[in-house]
């Protein structure tokens, strides 16, 4: 409630900026709209796709459509992919770990013209998704021209263009907004009036008609959760929208290395920690106004391998103050760790306290590729039995405590509710470890296991899972047609 709180006081904040700025202001908006839709009929395109949504053993499909607009001549493209991320708003509101699968997808141009198209991937940070036309490899599309390091002014007007419902033509509708403000924290962001949440990714102009970036939305990194591996896990929210402009910059560095589904490219410390309060700060007799506490530090992870410690307190990252204070800001300290990416080298200012003395060392650690979470995790389903398993990961020896060394075995990630498995009593969540008498250490094992059990055909199969701390036996009985 208190987030929502203030949300709700952000956005009236946002929304009285227009009646306290001048009247001749506000009307000296002029936008050549004929030249700005002939540019977006050039790079505009409406993409169609089947989604199917899962969760547990229900499975549901619905069409869906989407403004895109192409970035490359090749024929890549950006949407607003909120829906389809790992952490998207369904998942938020049911509290169910959806699974969201698009298929048949076809995007036309505003010409008429129709492809094919692939599912690329979804950015976890800005939810910016990507497809890419399928066509011949001498076809060229007409990309949109960003402008990059363009600066920006409380009071500049911005337009945009937004996808009306299919029965409708012409498919585009032009909208205003204003910038009413400038973040700097906790992320540098234009924020904007006039716009709403169904424009996300839509093209931002200036009143020069250039392209300056998308509409995005401002993270508020007090409602982010953190998974088992100290990783960023969500930068969504609940409530009102705080609405601004993704920078040109930001985009084409997507562009360049767009998102897909099993690539991991967050960068990766490997600690758990909790901030540097000011009540902390004080007991300890530090002169800091925030910073982060190691509280655990991952067996053979770039923390352990750069020399951090336990207890060790890093205040400054790349000799830029670490301006956490509270714990609802330490997703700010990770989503940077994350996307500086694997390899990048940091400097890491840390103070180090002991018995008889307090020292301060500066200490370089290389980052290295983020773990895998259990949504990129290889997958494999088997429709007779009707489960699908997935490799183990990271997240599922941390949150058990598991020797990654020993401790082998493939996870039920999704039931078919009232299948042969489910019956039976096999869980979501379970892992198998053997299947009669076969060790099972990842899904080619099962996969060959039960290739072999299709061919015998026998009464029953015998899992051996490993389940609420304690492993037991599963009898499945089949059905062979």
């Amino acid at each position: 409630m208190k987030n929502n709180n203030i949300h709700k006081i952000l956005t009236s904040l946002l929304a009285f900026t227009l009646l306290l700025y001048p009247l001749d202001k506000l009307s000296a908006q002029t936008f050549d709209f004929q030249k700005l839709n002939n540019q977006a009929d050039k790079f505009s395109v409406v993409i169609e796709m089947t989604i199917e949504f899962s969760f547990g053993g229900q499975t549901n499909e619905q069409e869906e459509r989407f403004l895109g607009t192409v970035v490359t001549e090749d024929g890549m493209i950006i949407f607003n992919g909120s829906i389809l991320g790992s952490e998207n708003s369904i998942m938020q509101m049911t509290g169910y770990n959806v699974k969201t699968t698009p298929s048949n997808l076809s995007v036309t141009t505003m010409s008429g013209k129709k492809y094919k198209a692939e599912y690329i991937g979804v950015d976890r940070y800005t939810k910016i998704g990507f497809v890419k036309i399928i066509a011949d490899e001498n076809e060229k599309f007409n990309p949109v021209q960003f402008k990059t390091s363009k600066t920006f002014d409380i009071g500049n007007w911005v337009a945009l263009y937004s996808l009306l419902p299919e029965y409708i033509e012409p498919s585009l509708a032009a909208d205003i907004g204003m910038i009413s403000v400038i973040v700097k924290m906790p992320e540098s962001m234009p924020l904007l009036v006039g716009f709403n949440p169904m424009q996300l990714t839509s093209v931002v102009y200036n009143e020069n008609s250039e392209a300056v970036g998308v509409l995005g939305i401002l993270n508020n990194p007090s409602d982010a959760s953190i998974d088992p591996n100290g990783m960023l896990d969500s930068f969504n929210q609940l409530g009102p929208y705080l609405l601004g402009i993704i920078s040109s910059d930001k985009i084409m560095k997507l562009v360049n290395d767009p998102p897909r589904k099993g690539k991991i490219e967050r960068g990766w410390l490997g600690i758990t920690l909790q901030a540097l309060t000011e009540d902390m700060a004080n007991f300890w007799e530090l002169e800091l106004t925030g910073g982060i506490i190691i509280n655990d530090i991952v067996n053979k992870s770039p923390a352990e391998k750069a020399g951090l410690m336990i207890g060790d307190i890093i205040y400054e990252l790349n000799d830029r103050q670490v301006n956490v204070t509270k714990e609802e800001n330490i997703p700010i300290f990770q989503r940077e760790i994350s996307e500086m990416g694997p390899d990048a080298e940091v400097e890491l200012s840390v103070i180090r306290r002991s018995d008889n003395s307090v020292d301060t060392v500066k200490i370089l650690a290389t980052l290295e590729v983020a773990p895998m979470a259990p949504s990129d995790a290889p997958e494999y389903e088997n429709e007779i039995l009707e489960f699908k398993v997935r490799d183990m990961v990271f997240a599922d020896y941390l949150r058990y405590n598991l020797d990654s060394e020993t401790f082998k075995g493939v996870v039920v990630s999704e039931l078919q509710q009232g299948g042969l498995s489910e019956i039976e009593g096999l869980q979501v969540g379970d892992i198998i470890q053997r299947i009669d008498n076969q060790e099972i250490s990842n899904i080619d094992d099962i996969k060959n296991v039960i290739e072999e059990i299709t061919n015998q055909k026998p009464k029953e199969i015998i899992f051996f899972v490993w389940r609420d701390q304690k492993t037991l036996f599963v009898n499945v009985k089949t059905d062979w047609q």
